[in-house]
């Protein structure tokens, strides 16, 4: 490891591997034990001095806006509009799809071909001052012309269809893409991944829901499945934010961070849910579906009511369970969704239960003293709802879809690492943080290569003091197990070599515990999942086949008229590509966003 560039360890890590557990020998994972009744209400944290902090709001005076349904068809205006995101803040400019804030829920149909185009008219940056000059193909005309591209969330699409962020528009550029929709039903969502900029047109409103439909999941009230539709099927974008007493959005932190810097992490202090800060919903008699997704940048989840009541998870990233699992809690990082059944028929009216988070901060945001947000949003019953039940089954029955195929154990394995370090680069900051993935930069030539048809097993290895959740686009996922490691002696017993030199040792010799089973909830297909720190995480990769997919995956992507282009490789010091060389394949990232837009992305190719 050179000097200049220094793992972010020691300032970060300084309790890590004092657990005191000792290794163990491989052992058959076990299950873990279903989450604790969360307690009805939790202390306040003190309000650290160091940090931004939204002015005081009463939590629960504006109703949940329900962004419409439409179908997954025509154009769509990524614009710029005035959005009031609680009743005692001013309205502030903010960036939508179509709409001021957010975008509305697009809905296609399993093997229907939706055709979408996506035009630029965002103007200037919502928040210019804060775009960052050292991040990869970010110029200062990013602040007053930014780049946008748009990618389908767990969408199974072409390299032309997926959103690269190394390709993108500015203002007046029309992005056209096909999704294909040769998956099962899903909630999908779609987000702005512009390189560089992608935190910060997502914090600006550069996001919606996308429903993938079938004949099984119809929407429509008679489903096959018999789940809620129509006003009884809701979505849930989650996302924390901060704010300024001018209602505009302050996305840093901490004061001490110089403004115009990547902090490695946004955690605000309020939660908005569908673009309003602590909403409230009334809901009827009923059973409800709510579509949940947690749009935030950087913060992880720990839903739960406030009168510990269970509900019902019936679905993940990319569709169905096999059953509905009844739990207290369920655990949302950054990206990931959650389909959930919650029954209120037994309240009366004027009855009011709260969501909340309950999740506690991790190692790295406990020592930067992050605000831990609890409020999500409030329920209030009021009226008779229609007859509904939970059914018993989602798939495996006459009438319903197959089973889900049981993961397994792939022979093919990757080790692939999740590393932080200080970066000289930027100097500037007093924790100038930079987050990698196998010790390599996001432009190279080190990428990895994947056979569609082919299943893989990925060992993810999380060194540092921050879970991450970790996205792999085109691929469907099942998480196999994870397991405690000692860090730092697995750091120190292989120190890493230079940067840009893969670093992927093996850790099981440094395991600090057994292997332990994914919950009930997470045993679905995924296409994003949680890594915490100092774990193992074991994942089925599943890439699909030429037939499934119905493209050549490996095809170069190309370039429209009108788009930009950013190096692959960032052998020539410039921010365009040059005429020999070609963008192909896709990404692979953190979903923190700070840390994808430097350096925790990776490019893959999936060939024939």
């Amino acid at each position: 490891m050179t000097s200049e560039r220094l793992p972010r360890r020691g300032f970060l890590l300084g309790a890590l591997g004092a657990a005191g557990l000792a290794a163990t020998a491989h052992a058959d994972p076990v299950a873990v034990p279903p989450p604790a009744i969360p307690l009805p209400s939790l202390p306040a944290l003190p309000v650290t001095p160091l940090n931004f902090h939204t002015p005081p709001l009463m939590p629960f005076v504006d109703d949940l806006p329900i962004p419409e349904t439409i179908a997954a068809t025509g154009e769509l205006v990524a614009g710029s509009g005035m959005h009031r995101y609680h009743r005692d803040l001013p309205e502030a400019r903010s960036w939508g799809y179509s709409r001021p804030v957010l975008g509305p829920n697009l809905e296609a149909r399993r093997d229907e071909l939706a055709h979408i185009t996506f035009r630029n008219e965002l103007g200037a940056h919502v928040l210019a001052q804060h775009v960052d000059l050292t991040m990869h193909g970010v110029t200062d005309l990013d602040r007053t012309d930014p780049r946008f591209t748009v990618h389908l969330h767990g969408g199974a699409n072409s390299p032309d269809a997926d959103g690269h962020p190394l390709l993108a528009w500015r203002n007046g550029g029309m992005a056209s893409y096909a999704y294909s929709n040769r998956q099962e039903a899903a909630t999908l969502w779609y987000h702005d991944h512009a390189m560089g900029i992608t935190r910060l047109n997502i914090q600006a409103g550069l996001v919606g829901m996308y429903y993938v439909r079938d004949e099984f999941d119809t929407g429509a009230p008679d489903n096959p499945l018999g789940l809620p539709s129509g006003e009884f099927e809701i979505p849930l974008i989650v996302q924390d934010r901060t704010f300024n007493a001018d209602g505009t959005i302050q996305p840093m932190v901490a004061w001490y961070l110089p403004e115009g810097y990547n902090q490695a992490g946004q955690l605000g202090d309020v939660a908005c849910v569908n673009g309003k800060v602590w909403p409230r919903l009334s809901v009827r008699r009923t059973l409800y579906r709510f579509r949940v997704l947690n749009g935030s940048n950087s913060r992880p989840y720990v839903f739960a009511f406030t009168n510990n009541m269970p509900f019902w998870a019936i679905g993940s990233d990319l569709g169905l369970l096999d059953a509905p699992v009844l739990t207290p809690a369920i655990r949302l990082s950054p990206g990931e969704r959650a389909d959930l059944l919650v029954d209120f028929s037994t309240y009366r009216d004027g009855d009011v239960v709260d969501l909340i988070n309950v999740a506690l901060n991790d190692a790295g945001n406990t020592i930067f003293m992050v605000p831990e947000v609890r409020n999500i949003m409030r329920f209030t019953v009021a009226g008779a709802g229609p007859a509904a039940a939970v059914p018993p089954m989602l798939r495996g029955e006459p009438g319903l879809p197959d089973l889900l195929e049981q993961p397994y154990w792939p022979d093919a394995v990757r080790t692939m690492t999740l590393i932080g370090y200080n970066d000289p680069d930027r100097s500037a900051a007093i924790f100038p943080a930079m987050a990698v993935l196998n010790n390599l930069p996001f432009q190279g030539t080190d990428i990895d290569i994947a056979k569609a048809g082919t299943t893989e097993r990925w060992d993810i290895i999380n060194t540092t003091a921050f879970d991450h959740p970790v996205h792999i686009h085109l691929a469907r996922m099942r998480v196999l197990s994870r397991r405690p490691i000692h860090a730092a002696e697995y750091w120190n017993a292989n120190p890493p070599p230079a940067f840009g030199t893969r670093w992927a040792p093996p850790a099981e010799a440094f395991a600090a515990g057994p292997e332990l089973w994914p919950p009930a909830w997470e045993l679905g297909w995924k296409d994003t999942v949680e890594c915490p720190t100092d774990h193992i995480t074991r994942i089925m990769v599943r890439w699909p086949t030429i037939e499934e997919l119905g493209f050549d995956p490996d095809a170069p992507l190309t370039v429209p008229h009108g788009a930009e282009t950013i190096s692959p490789t960032g052998h020539h010091g410039a921010d365009h590509v040059s005429g020999h060389e070609e963008i192909r394949g896709y990404v692979w990232h953190c979903h923190n966003l700070d840390h994808a837009d430097h350096d925790m992305m990776q490019q893959i190719r999936v060939v024939p």
